[in-house]
C-alpha cells in the first residue's frame, strides 16, 4: 500500500506468464545475427556485391552505345565542323572500358580469396567452382583477350578506340572497336591471344566482346549465389523462420 492508500500498479520490469522464457528482444537479435543462417545470407550477399563491381561498369559503358543510337545524340557528335566533339567521345569510351576491364580483373581477384577464405574446407564446392571457372573462361579465347587487354592497358596504353558505324536503308548503327593493327604491336599477348586478335579481321568489336564476357560472368555469379544458397539451405530456412517469430514478438511488444 501506498500513503495514499492505493494499491501500486505492477512495475513495468515484472512479466507476464507468457514473458516467462522468453529471450529478450536484443540478446535473441544478438543470437540471430550469430546463427549460421545469418552469416550465409551475408556471404550470398558478397557474392552480388562483387558481381555489381564489375557489372555495373558494363552497364555504364553499355549506355553510352546506346545513347548514340539516338540521332539527336550521335548526330552533333559526329559533325565533321566540330572534331573535338568525337574526340571527346573516344576519350569517354576508353575511360569506361578501362573501368570495364579493371573491374573485371578485380571480380576475378576478389571471388577466388573470397572462395578460399569461407570454402577452402568443402572440397565438393571448390571443386565444383574450380572445374566451372576452367570449363567457361579458361578454355574461351575471347575471355582470354579481354584478361590480355587487362595487361595491355596496365603495362602499355589505353588501347585506341575508333566508333564504328553501320548504315542501313533506315537506320545507322554506332558501335565502338579496337584496330587490329595498333593491338598486335604488342609484344606481350601470347600466342592464343595473338591469334585470336588476327582472326578479328581488321579490328576487335569490342562492344560485342564485353557483352559477351558480362553475360557468361552473370550466370556464372548466379549460379555462384544460388550454390552457397543450397549448402546452406537448412540454416537459411531456420533463419528465415526464426526472424519470423522474432518480427512477431516485436509487434506484440512495441506495436505493429
Amino acid at each position: 500500500m501506498t500513503e495514499t492508500g492505493v494499491q501500486p500498479e505492477p512495475a513495468d520490469e515484472q512479466t507476464t506468464a507468457e514473458d516467462v522464457g522468453r529471450p529478450s528482444l536484443p540478446n535473441w537479435q544478438k543470437r540471430l545475427n550469430a546463427s549460421t543462417g545469418h552469416r550465409a545470407i551475408a556471404l550470398g550477399e558478397r557474392v552480388k556485391r562483387i558481381a555489381y563491381l564489375f557489372q555495373g561498369n558494363v552497364a555504364q559503358y553499355k549506355s553510352l552505345v546506346a545513347k548514340l543510337q539516338d540521332p539527336a545524340v550521335s548526330g552533333p557528335i559526329f559533325d565533321v565542323r566540330h572534331p573535338e566533339a568525337h574526340d571527346k567521345l573516344l576519350s569517354e569510351a576508353e575511360r569506361l572500358l578501362h573501368n570495364v576491364l579493371t573491374a573485371m580483373s578485380t571480380r576475378v581477384d576478389q571471388q577466388r580469396r573470397f572462395m578460399e577464405k569461407h570454402f577452402h574446407d568443402d572440397s565438393v564446392l571448390m571443386n565444383e567452382y574450380g572445374g566451372k571457372v576452367a570449363s567457361l573462361f579458361k578454355s574461351d579465347p575471347q575471355a582470354d583477350f579481354l584478361k590480355g587487354l587487362r595487361n595491355y592497358i596496365t603495362h602499355t596504353q589505353l588501347p585506341v578506340a575508333q566508333s564504328n558505324q553501320t548504315f542501313g536503308q533506315d537506320s545507322c548503327e554506332i558501335t565502338f572497336i579496337l584496330p587490329g593493327e595498333s593491338l598486335l604491336e604488342w609484344k606481350g599477348w601470347n600466342s592464343a591471344q595473338r591469334l585470336w586478335i588476327a582472326g578479328q579481321g581488321d579490328a576487335v568489336a569490342i562492344v560485342d566482346a564485353v557483352d559477351t564476357y558480362a553475360c557468361k560472368a552473370g550466370n556464372f555469379d548466379k549460379w555462384l549465389f544460388a550454390r552457397i544458397a543450397l549448402k546452406f539451405k537448412a540454416d537459411i530456412d531456420g533463419y528465415v523462420r526464426e526472424c519470423a517469430e522474432f518480427n512477431r514478438e516485436h509487434d506484440r511488444v512495441f506495436g505493429s
